[in-house]
């Protein structure tokens, strides 16, 4: 669509003896003409480099994709509750979250979404996918009004064929940067089409949905289609600029309000460590700078030897670019025609990781593609003007790096690691933790009376902050009344009766199993039998556990059995019949203390003192500070030397 500064300038254009009007369009300042590049289609699904953006939008999807994608977990939680169960949900508060105002992506998306999110998870997963592909493309026809189709389409795909940017199509809470990033590329495009009202209504929903999004009011002026004479653009450019921060400026007193009435908190208000605020702003700065320049470039989640190799591309990539430059003067000139959106793109990449030096020293990866974009914009503007072999050699590096990175894991470990860091990895571990442990509950308990309580057993501890504390099973159930409890609890009188046990099994497939507290109850029991010696009695606590066991999947708890059955076997003297059931339990659950414990011991009475100190020493690394290991190891040890001798 012509602007009122085209159309007066095609009228005057047709007056006798003046040039054809495509000789002198106006563009953008600074920018080649259309004439130089090629004009862009009339309409834009005619013209096949849409498909990029597209294409990455759906490599991005796929390289996401596990089965319980898009499951909802930790903070989702907190703002399903506020929106469903809280009884005063309000649009003027943090959504259930003690951090930030964002009511776009957090009040208005999970009301209209949060339904489906429970029932279906992977449509969410879908529709972010979507998303995606659309801010893709409305980035890809911004750029394409200035840059040739293949310059538009790289632009336009590189803040997405990210291995980082994977959390915005997995995870419901990242609607947060998703959602900042579609609605900016929608101001962009509407700017560039000099639409004023669409575009200040789309930098409002993005400043709703993320602070980042400030970034893109400074980058409206710049791209709106300019007038020929320079005191009409300055003009232009000074009204969208008025515009854009009127927004901003009230958007930023809404929000200096709603954290003051609410209490909410900012990203320093989670540091704790007292170094981590003593650290330099700029220090904070250049770590995410850096942070983020890895993540464009899908580094981190590369081995150690295929980094380097692509570094080594990289550093290859830049020298023949610097080459050009320097040996072709119209890949110079080409280059400064470039400048205002080189420029433009390092800003935007500077000013959005600006934001994210708060955060020092907790990355998330998912915050990467926003600032990305200028990134993006800035190197495909030097790469195609210097040489554009080294702008298509900088796309197959990146694809090669994406297609190279992990896929989502196919477990989860006993071993979660904790603090609140998040790569894409943990976050698909923390949600088929959930997402198991909703579909167990959801087979074993479909209707729990009110005020129950359900307990987990051999969790991985740093992953327990997935589940919101009781918030997710007061969302899955809609009832406030419900509580996760411990595993004390669940085995004896509380007010919170425990129906079920849910436990973890430390190897896939199924990873959630249930087990009742009475089977807990039984083989409490005979724990302490076994400390007393009362070898006979802890067996028959032991078979009473084992009867009541109906779910097959429940390996680690009838590993926990069959070692504890060994010891008492032990004890007894049944050497041979304790070995048989140690091993039993062994190779349900290699980490099983008991049965190692009593493979040793079997093996020191009847000879087989190789395997005993090989049982011994994996238990004295799982325990160093166990005296009692420590001796039978020393023990084992110097009898092997004798017999040796």
């Amino acid at each position: 669509m012509e602007n009122r500064h085209d159309r007066r300038f095609m009228n005057a254009s047709r007056s006798p003896g003046r040039a054809h009007p495509s000789a002198r369009r106006p563009h953008a300042a600074g920018m080649p003409a259309r004439s130089q590049i090629g004009p862009a289609p009339a309409q834009w699904w005619r013209d096949h480099w849409t498909l990029a953006p597209l294409l990455a939008a759906l490599a991005l999807a796929a390289h996401a994709w596990f089965p319980f994608v898009g499951e909802p977990v930790a903070d989702d939680f907190d703002f399903l509750h506020h929106t469903f169960l809280s009884g005063r949900p309000s649009w003027l508060d943090g959504g259930g979250s003690h951090y930030y105002w964002r009511p776009l992506a957090r009040q208005l998306y999970y009301r209209i979404l949060g339904g489906p999110m429970l029932a279906h998870p992977a449509w969410i997963a879908g529709i972010e996918a979507a998303l995606v592909a659309i801010a893709g493309l409305l980035l890809y026809r911004t750029l394409r009004r200035v840059w040739p189709g293949p310059w538009a389409a790289t632009a336009a795909s590189f803040p997405f064929l990210l291995e980082a940017g994977r959390p915005l199509v997995s995870c419901p809470t990242n609607f947060q940067d998703l959602g900042a990033i579609l609605f900016s590329a929608m101001a962009l495009v509407e700017a560039s089409r000099a639409r004023l009202a669409g575009a200040l209504g789309a930098l409002l929903a993005a400043l709703l949905c993320k602070e980042m999004a400030a970034v893109t009011a400074l980058a409206l002026p710049f791209v709106i289609p300019q007038a020929p004479e320079p005191a009409a653009r300055t003009r232009e450019r000074r009204r969208w600029a008025g515009a854009a921060a009127a927004v901003v400026l009230a958007w930023g007193l809404a929000y200096a309000l709603v954290i003051r009435r609410a209490g909410l908190l900012l990203a320093r208000d989670a540091v704790a460590d007292p170094r981590d605020l003593a650290t330099a702003w700029p220090v904070r700065f250049l770590w995410a700078c850096g942070q983020s320049m890895a993540d464009a470039f899908n580094l981190p989640a590369l081995s150690p030897t295929l980094r380097a190799a692509a570094v080594a591309v990289l550093a290859l990539v830049a020298g023949a670019a610097i080459v050009a430059l320097l040996s072709d003067r119209g890949a110079r000139r080409r280059l400064a025609t470039q400048t205002p959106w080189i420029v433009g793109g390092l800003a935007w990449f500077a000013l959005a990781t600006a934001t994210l030096a708060d955060v020092y020293p907790d990355w998330r990866p998912y915050r990467s593609p926003f600032g990305v974009i200028g990134l993006g914009v800035a190197a495909t503007a030097v790469l195609g003007a210097a040489q554009p072999l080294a702008l298509a050699a900088l796309v197959a590096l990146r694809v090669a790096t994406f297609a190279l990175s992990p896929g989502p894991p196919a477990s989860i470990p006993a071993q979660i690691p904790g603090g609140f860091s998040i790569d894409f990895p943990k976050l698909v571990r923390l949600q088929r933790l959930v997402g198991e442990t909703r579909r167990e509950l959801a087979r074993a308990l479909p209707h729990p009376a009110r005020g129950t309580g359900v307990a987990t057993h051999y969790y991985p501890q740093a992953a327990l902050f997935a589940f919101a504390h009781d918030r997710s099973l007061q969302v899955w159930y809609g009832d406030t009344t419900l509580h996760w409890v411990t595993v004390e609890a669940a085995s004896t009188p509380t007010p919170l009766p425990a129906a079920i046990v849910l436990e973890f099994q430390p190897t896939p497939p199924r990873q959630v199993a249930t087990v009742t507290p009475e089977m807990l109850g039984f083989a409490d029991l005979a724990a302490r039998l076994i400390d007393r010696q009362q070898w006979e009695e802890a067996l028959r606590a032991l078979a009473h556990a084992d009867s009541l066991q109906t779910d097959p999947g429940a390996r680690l708890f009838t590993s926990l059995v069959a070692g504890k059955r060994a010891l008492c076997l032990l004890g007894l003297s049944r050497n041979d019949e304790a070995g048989v059931e140690a091993r039993r339990a062994l190779a349900l659950w290699t980490a099983n203390d008991d049965a190692r414990y009593a493979i040793a011991l079997a093996g020191m009475r009847t000879g087989h003192l190789a395997e005993a100190e090989a049982m011994l020493d994996t238990l004295l690394q799982a325990h160093p500070s166990d005296a009692n290991v420590r001796k039978l190891l020393d023990e084992t040890r110097r009898t092997r030397m004798r017999s040796r001798r």
